[in-house]
């Protein structure tokens, strides 16, 4: 008889995954940051406003630079988020939000977007220079 290990994920306190309606409600409450972890294109055709961009392909690198108060992290369904959280746990200063369902959950509550890119959109490459320079 062969045993097989079992595998649980580790527990992190700061870790936390929370429904668009509690994210809200934090971000209103201008308790947490919003970091947007999608490709440049998808925050331009849509994102919550004052989300910050910074891709996930370029997340770690440029973690440092992430606030230093709680954020919660989104993307279009929460997969990437959910990747952003649980799987880079060291990145983060304070509380990381992982927010379920993303911003499809958002826009599915009715919840405000827009679209375009502006300076939030922007940051992330100018970031991404000042570490290369």
């Amino acid at each position: 008889m062969q045993v097989v290990e079992q595998y649980t994920t580790p527990y992190y306190k700061h870790i936390l995954s929370l429904p668009p309606s509690s994210v809200r409600k934090l971000w209103k409450q201008n308790k947490i940051t919003l970091i947007d972890v999608r490709t440049p294109e998808e925050y331009e055709d849509h994102h919550i406003p004052g989300a910050i961009l910074m891709p996930l392909d370029y997340l770690e690198v440029l973690s440092k630079f992430l606030p230093d108060n709680d954020v919660a992290v989104i993307c279009e369904h929460g997969n990437r988020a959910l990747y952003a959280t649980y799987g880079m746990p060291h990145i983060y200063k304070k509380k990381a939000i992982h927010m379920q369902y993303g911003v499809a959950g958002w826009m599915a509550m009715g919840y405000e977007v827009e679209s375009g890119m502006d300076e939030n959109g922007k940051k992330w490459m100018k970031l991404l220079d000042s570490i290369e320079s």
